[in-house]
């Protein structure tokens, strides 16, 4: 089997005017460690400094967290490393039966259900990207799976939220993930199906099963279990928030 290194790096920064004070942030910016995919090297930096908090959620995603409590007019995190990957699929011999049911964001109705009359993860898959047409700023963080059939447009989040639901419609364990993908933009969003034996990596942005050039940062039963960047601060204020992300294979 293939063994691919990529070298990733995620930046996140915010400028606040006037400053904003008491700022506590909670990311998921470092790839998982899992079957597919071995970190080789991983490092964070923030920028006003403080210190990183590292833990686990309930879902296994790695969170970084901190705090700052004197007024400041910037937050900048970067998160950079290599990780080696082999070909994307993850061995679980006990999926959790709640990637079953519908959540606020993945509920379905009829019409959804009927995108998965096949019962195939790749024909659903394929249906969703022949459906929708990519558009930002169509939707928002509470756009539902059922808000999307309905306009047929959206980003990433959107386009993994309609497959998750017409999967779970059909009986099929499905898993939002967020992570990079090759080049260069801002963080994607992707959905894991379980066939029985392992979790299968499907981009329904892109209409395509994946194997490789993508990696995995947090999973959940949607974005809300796994959100890349939360925050929350005290004062009022204008923030402009900027992402810029990088995934590159090293050459031999």
């Amino acid at each position: 089997m293939d063994l691919l290194k990529y070298n990733y790096q995620y930046i996140t920064e915010s400028s606040f005017v006037p400053p904003v004070e008491h700022h506590f942030f909670k990311m998921r910016a470092l790839p998982m460690e899992n079957a597919c995919q071995h970190i080789l090297t991983a490092e964070m930096t923030v920028s006003p400094q403080c210190q990183l908090n590292h833990s686990k959620d309930g879902f296994g995603n790695s969170v970084q967290c901190g705090s700052f409590s004197e007024p400041h007019n910037h937050f900048r995190i970067e998160s950079r490393g290599v990780v080696e990957c082999s070909a994307y699929c993850i061995p679980d011999a006990s999926p959790k039966d709640f990637y079953l049911y519908p959540t606020r964001l993945t509920e379905w109705n009829k019409d959804i259900a009927q995108l998965a009359s096949s019962g195939n993860a790749h024909d659903i898959m394929h249906a969703i990207y022949g459906l929708l047409t990519y558009e930002r700023f169509a939707t928002d963080n509470s756009t539902t799976a059922i808000d999307t059939f309905s306009i047929r447009k959206g980003v990433c989040q959107d386009y993994a939220h309609l497959m998750i639901a017409a999967c779970r419609s059909a009986g099929l364990k499905a898993r939002y993930v967020n992570g990079l993908m090759l080049g260069e933009g801002e963080t994607h969003a992707w959905v894991e199906v379980h066939d029985g034996e392992k979790w299968l990596g499907y981009d329904p942005t892109h209409d395509c099963q994946i194997d490789y050039g993508y990696i995995k940062f947090a999973h959940g039963r949607d974005v809300a279990d796994c959100p890349s960047n939360r925050g929350r601060f005290y004062g009022w204020t204008m923030e402009t928030m900027a992402v810029t992300c990088k995934l590159i294979k090293q050459e031999n």
